[in-house]
């Protein structure tokens, strides 16, 4: 991951999302091809960064990294939104199996992907008040000069 800036913040955000057809039913290679041309132009068009995608006939696997001010359920709504709407309209033969124009399970798991473990945030967040308070002196000398 790498860490990102925009005029009022740095930062190092992504999501590891997976999702089911509803009733976990399979989709065939086609649809899933539709399916993954879908996501990458969803997120390329969003701004956000695909690290891996995984597409299953049964339940697809996402790896994303997103600007804070995207919210996972956002994120998530933005897809199975989008991407449902896009494979019922270039696939119609999927209305029939997925009746109601949902083609997506309600339901998804979304975990937070970092490269700083839970402990070490703990300590990090401990020490702080053996800092010294204020910004570094322009001036300091390093202890490698």
């Amino acid at each position: 991951m790498e860490v990102h800036r925009s005029t009022s913040a740095v930062w190092e955000v992504a999501y590891h999302l997976v999702w089911c057809p509803k009733y976990r039913r399979s989709l065939t290679e086609e649809v899933l091809k539709t399916l993954r041309t879908s996501l990458y132009s969803i997120a390329e068009a969003r701004g956000w960064s695909i690290k891996s995608l995984q597409v299953m006939p049964d339940h697809a696997h996402l790896f994303l990294e997103a600007p804070p001010t995207e919210s996972p359920t956002g994120i998530v709504k933005i897809l199975k939104g989008t991407t449902g709407k896009v494979l019922f309209e270039e696939h119609p033969g999927l209305r029939k199996v997925f009746r109601h124009g949902h083609i997506w399970s309600p339901s998804y798991y979304v975990g937070t992907v970092g490269h700083v473990s839970e402990e070490m945030v703990k300590r990090y967040i401990e020490e702080q008040r053996q800092r010294k308070v204020g910004r570094p002196s322009k001036n300091r000398i390093s202890s490698s000069q």
